[in-house]
């Protein structure tokens, strides 16, 4: 789907479980050369391609690979465009380890399915930090913002001509359960992007794209959303100190109005994160 004259949006659905069907959004931004947000899940590059190929662009076309994060559902696919096309990866350099060497981010980071989801490990061409400038084809510039909560090393790219923001699972999407190391990194990280100017197209990787007013309001509400889970959280903590891991975590759920949810088995560490 096209965003703008030059950003295209492609998604990609996979499975974290055989119940919790998932899905996550790249993008290709493209130009005399082309780059792309985010690299899916290991075996999505046949989607990139054939999409590619429906609007007339080839992979070899692709210059430059930019990973928001470390995440499965982020990295699988980068081994491999790697390959099909030469492009350079740039990646967060906090989570550069994880992206490199997958077997470390499995051993911390155990989630099912990790290694069909997260193909193989990608070295890092270029690794960013907050306030990187790349340009890696002309007439494209983008700018790198720490965005950390989601993950340790979350970053998000602003493609400064098109005024567009790439915010990978920075903002939370509503009516879902959010997954979250640090609820208030988080939600420092939303009143960062708040705080970004001539922004006309925010780009999360899990809802919709939102633009103009529309970003504003989302903004609001994913911090409105993660301080409404933290006080949740602390008030279950304080009323069922007794409660299992599992049982508060589903009364959480039931609080929020998420009952009618599968339970993804990173939410519990989200719970840790609000009171941690």
């Amino acid at each position: 789907m096209e965003v703008c004259s030059n950003v295209h949006q492609i998604r990609i659905d996979f499975h974290v479980t055989d119940q919790i069907k998932r899905y996550v959004y790249l993008y290709l931004i493209t130009g005399r050369r082309c780059c792309l947000i985010d690299a899916g899940v290991a075996g999505c590059e046949d989607s990139i391609i054939a999409y590619m190929g429906q609007i007339g662009r080839s992979p070899d076309e692709i210059d430059a690979l930019f990973l928001t994060h470390a995440h499965p559902d982020h990295i699988g696919g980068a081994s491999a465009l790697r390959r099909i096309t030469g492009c350079n990866v740039y990646a967060p350099e906090a989570e550069r380890e994880w992206i490199e060497d997958i077997g470390v981010q499995f051993a911390e980071r155990p989630i099912p399915n990790f290694h069909t989801l997260a193909g193989d490990s990608v070295m890092v061409d270029v690794p960013v930090r907050e306030g990187s400038i790349i340009r890696p084809a002309e007439g494209v510039t983008i700018r790198v913002l720490n965005t950390p909560g989601h993950s340790a090393g979350s970053v998000s790219y602003v493609l400064e001509e098109a005024g567009v923001v790439f915010t990978g699972d920075a903002i939370p999407a509503r009516d879902d359960l959010p997954i979250l190391t640090d609820i208030s990194r988080s939600m420092q990280s939303i009143q960062a992007l708040q705080t970004l100017e001539h922004i006309r197209y925010c780009c999360p990787a899990w809802d919709q794209i939102y633009e103009g007013s529309q970003i504003t309001e989302a903004l609001r509400r994913g911090g409105a959303l993660l301080d409404k889970l933290k006080q949740c959280v602390l008030r279950v903590e304080e009323l069922y100190p007794d409660r299992t891991e599992a049982e508060k975590m589903e009364t959480v759920k039931a609080h929020m109005g998420w009952r009618h949810l599968a339970s993804n088995p990173l939410f519990a560490a989200s719970i840790k994160a609000c009171i941690e």
